[in-house]
């Protein structure tokens, strides 16, 4: 059978074993929000042409007031499957707020406001190199247990979300497993080079407009020397928000300029940043590497103009990204090569998507660089807590790997902590439900060093009904 017709075969299996039939899914799925500024989200999801509407309000079962989504418009419409494809934007919210929402009259879930400026005790996490469920085993058990993080506000994906080469069904399956956490968790991503690359046979055609047809960024921008002029229409390139007391900017692929004119741009929203007093840190996420002594090696040119941003921006403390298949940490950097100053790196690719290794050590580098704090081959994600005078970061261990998977070098309990750092002065006070009690207990909190055993409810704290220790 040609490659054509497998892959169209693939795809009407996958499509019968949603529920597909003529042009009508059984329920919305899909389902992802992005913050798109202090007062507004916006959904995103596949579903039948009456299930186009969001419902939402401040409880559960009491949805005042009502979206009607809009199809995205062409050429960034996704063509993975058939759809049809919904965005709804919500505006006019109320900041620093919990709604309760439901699509098409389906199950209740939420969605949270960013919290004001200056504001901490929040929860961000991070995974690169996903993939999805029909491809990756340990896929969707990394996704299940990022569900397990209660207190989280914010998932940033960097890149390689999913891998086309396997038919495009696996795109769509791939937002149906993220829905583990993607339905009550901002889904903030970058793009990788496997959302692009479509060149066959080894590429099934795959192109940018599954992916920007699928978000809406705040803040988005544009960059030359992307795989397809005719996509430039559709923006989304990269993009910046502020949340709480942290400014996160995205960067793009390194096409032809592209990470030269992302300097030009994300400099002076440095500049603001550093300048601004709500403004505490000042994190980078993207796909590519600028240390790394895994599979694929740093980015010379990115790495350039990362160091010299965290040397003249004190604020500038981390950058996140994926593309090798491993977890590492750099000591900071900024170019001086002290190992004391600048931003810390840390690559992701860990978040499903086969582990890549070379050689009976499993690195390409057997001897651990110096400027390389932790490395590991295994299967997790990057769990960040702000606080208002620091960030703890915590790279959490995933299931283990075998045969094609990869081979892992540390052996863990799934759900435990295998790398720990911190960036900044103490935590202080972790409040995160805003009950008066923190996680951990601290003296600085309002109600005192207390320990908060559930730090995602507010309802529960030492003294309450529901109390901690029963």
């Amino acid at each position: 059978m040609p490659s054509g017709m497998i892959q169209l075969a693939r795809a009407s299996l996958y499509l019968a074993a949603l529920g597909f039939c003529g042009g009508a899914f059984a329920a919305p799925d899909e389902i992802h929000w992005t913050v798109t500024g202090p007062t507004s989200v916006t959904f995103d999801w596949r579903g039948a042409p009456a299930e186009n509407a969001i419902a939402y309000g401040l409880s559960a079962g009491n949805y005042p007031s009502t979206v009607t989504a809009a199809s995205p418009a062409a050429p960034c419409v996704p063509w993975s499957s058939p759809g049809p494809f919904w965005e709804a934007r919500l505006t006019g919210l109320l900041p620093n707020t919990l709604y309760h929402y439901s699509i098409a009259n389906g199950p209740d879930h939420t969605f949270r406001t960013p919290p004001p400026a200056s504001a901490s005790s929040f929860v961000v996490l991070a995974e690169g190199d996903i993939g999805d469920s029909s491809s990756y085993s340990n896929m969707p058990l990394i996704q299940q247990l990022m569900a397990q993080e209660l207190d989280a506000r914010i998932a940033l994906l960097v890149g390689d979300l999913t891998y086309g080469e396997h038919g495009l069904p696996v795109i769509d399956q791939h937002f149906n497993d993220v829905m583990a956490w993607s339905r009550d968790v901002a889904y903030m991503p970058t793009w990788g080079n496997h959302e692009f690359e479509a060149v066959p046979p080894d590429w099934c055609c795959d192109d940018l407009r599954n992916y920007k047809g699928r978000f809406d960024f705040p803040n988005p921008r544009i960059t030359p020397g992307g795989p397809d002029v005719n996509y430039n229409a559709c923006g989304e390139d990269w993009y910046w928000f502020d949340y709480g007391n942290v400014r996160f900017i995205a960067y793009p692929e390194p096409w032809t300029g592209a990470i030269t004119d992302w300097n030009t741009q994300a400099t002076p929203l440095m500049n603001a940043a550093q300048a601004d007093p709500n403004i505490r840190f000042i994190v980078t996420f993207g796909h590519r590497p600028a240390y790394s002594s895994g599979n694929h090696p740093g980015e010379g040119q990115l790495k350039g103009y990362l160091d010299a941003l965290a040397a003249t921006h004190t604020k500038y403390v981390l950058n996140i990204n994926g593309h090798s298949h491993n977890y590492e940490r750099s000591y900071p950097q900024n170019g001086s090569g002290d190992n004391q100053n600048g931003a810390i790196h840390v690559t992701v690719g860990t978040g499903g998507a086969s582990l890549q290794q070379v050689g009976a050590c499993l690195w390409p580098i057997c001897t651990q660089p110096s400027w390389s704090a932790a490395r590991y081959m295994r299967h997790g994600y990057l769990k960040l807590t702000f606080t208002p005078t620091s960030i703890q970061g915590a790279f959490v261990c995933g299931p283990a790997s075998s045969g094609s998977s990869g081979t892992n070098d540390i052996a863990c309990t799934p759900g435990s902590t295998i790398d720990s750092f911190s960036i900044g002065g103490p935590p202080g006070c972790v409040d995160t439900d805003g009950d008066g009690y923190g996680n951990p207990g601290d003296a600085s909190c309002p109600n005192g060093a207390a320990l908060d055993c559930a730090n995602n409810n507010p309802a529960v704290y030492p003294g309450a009904p529901q109390v901690c220790d029963g």
